[in-house]
């Protein structure tokens, strides 16, 4: 008998003890949640835009419009943007709390968020997930990749191959918060490599890029255009929340 699926069922039965013994409670509200780590009417409140340019997911007033007339008039070095949530309050919290304070139970609901649009996003699945990296110092100070975690936790749900070295940032940027949207364009120009050795990109390869957070996308459009040099035909941009443009 093959031990994979003993392996699976035990740890789907060890999670469902430890649920009825020591219930879950809400990230948020901090009431027991079952067995997710918010509750239903939590999840219900978050921020979320009601129609979304489907290029660079801010919000779109005309419910007619597919796209905004920024996308229309210069399109992004990607094909779609899946971003569940607004980066407002208290989303703002949650990403915090996961990124700077290592609260993964934070980290599993955005995973969730970004599951669910995706599935309901209704496009074809990519051959490959790949995290936008950290610099190996950023890394090693913050002693995780918030956006690797993410990229791991939607690749294990869909059964899709996650490739965290396929990108790799071979210089020391500046923080992007707290600049304008020319200063981070400026900034993050250069800054990614992609690692041939990591995988093999075959024609017509399907990327998509994981992240936590999208404000101007000048990170991820650096990173876009990166994979489009090295052979890649479609890039897909999945984030837990987009912010408004600074």
């Amino acid at each position: 008998m093959a031990l994979q699926p003993i392996c699976t069922a035990l740890r789907i039965w060890g999670g469902h003890c430890l649920d009825a013994i020591l219930p879950r409670h809400c990230v948020l509200c901090g009431l027991p949640c079952g067995s997710g780590n918010a509750c239903g009417s939590c999840r219900a409140d978050l921020p979320r835009a009601d129609h979304a340019c489907l290029s660079c997911a801010l919000p779109i007033l005309n419910a007619g419009d597919l796209l905004c007339g920024r996308c229309l008039r210069r399109a992004p070095p990607w094909e779609r943007v899946v971003a569940p949530l607004l980066y407002a309050y208290p989303v703002d919290r949650l990403v915090c709390r996961f990124k700077f304070g290592r609260d993964f139970a934070c980290g599993r609901l955005l995973a969730l968020e970004m599951l669910d649009a995706v599935q309901l996003d209704a496009q074809p699945p990519p051959d490959i997930i790949a995290p936008v990296p950290l610099h190996r110092a950023r890394h090693v100070s913050r002693t995780f990749n918030q956006a690797d975690l993410l990229a791991r936790l939607m690749g294990h749900a869909l059964a899709i191959p996650v490739h965290s070295r396929l990108l790799r940032r071979k210089r020391r940027t500046r923080a992007q918060s707290g600049l304008d949207a020319a200063s981070r364009k400026r900034n993050i120009r250069g800054a990614f490599q992609y690692v041939s050795g990591a995988h093999r990109l075959a024609a017509g390869a399907h990327v998509a890029l994981v992240d936590d957070v999208m404000t101007t996308g000048a990170t991820l459009a650096e990173c876009a255009k990166t994979l489009r040099r090295a052979g890649v035909a479609r890039v897909s941009v999945w984030v837990a929340a987009r912010a408004p443009v600074p």
